[in-house]
């Protein structure tokens, strides 16, 4: 003959650890009341002994800095020919670049996608005006393709590496241009400076 262990709803199994805990603060609560009404005192607390001198100097605590940015690589979802997309605009921005700052192209794309301030998809981002000379007509987008890394730069931010503190732009690391003057400069990698 078999045995069946019966399963209860979480539901019920809920209320019956809180009416637990709730009859064991009441019993307490009540053991409390009757010694102070007899005049008792609770049993102290075992407490430790403390030095009379700190070994060492204390720090104060420091406030915990506010995150500046987060990441919403999860909050899109892409298809196929967004991916063919950000591979090629990786590659024709970043070819001699590591994964990582094939990556940080790609991510640049993707900052922008989730602002406010640029179009909403990675079609309209690649190819809004003036903003990725590789685009223009004759551009290295339309004249090289994907190599491997770009597609593990983008395996990398799909699987949720983001180093691009919120950049929206970038350049050369040899230039000094519109984007040095007038942008907040994050960070350097490989051969570009990133901005915001």
């Amino acid at each position: 003959m078999s045995r069946k262990i019966r399963i209860y709803p979480p539901v019920i199994v809920t209320a019956l650890v809180a009416l637990i805990f709730a009859v064991m603060a009441i019993s307490s609560i009540v053991a409390e009341a009757e010694r102070e009404a007899a005049g008792q005192q609770a049993p102290p607390l075992i407490t430790l002994a403390q030095p009379t001198e700190t070994p060492w100097p204390t720090a104060e605590p420091q406030p915990t800095p506010e995150p500046t940015y987060t990441s919403m690589i999860h909050s899109y979802d892409w298809d196929g020919e967004d991916e063919r997309m950000l591979a090629k605009i990786a590659m024709a921005e970043a070819e001699g670049e590591s994964v990582e700052g094939k990556a940080l192209v790609i991510l640049v794309v993707l900052n922008r996608v989730w602002s406010d301030e640029f179009p909403d998809s990675i079609e309209e981002v690649i190819f809004q005006k003036n903003q990725f000379s590789p685009v223009a007509e004759g551009g290295r987008y339309w004249t090289t393709e994907p190599d491997a890394g770009c597609y593990e730069a983008l395996e990398l931010v799909m699987g949720g590496w983001d180093e691009s503190q919120g950049a929206f732009y970038f350049e050369s690391t040899g230039r000094d241009g519109w984007h040095s003057q007038n942008l907040e400069f994050l960070f350097e990698f490989g051969g570009h400076k990133f901005y915001r």
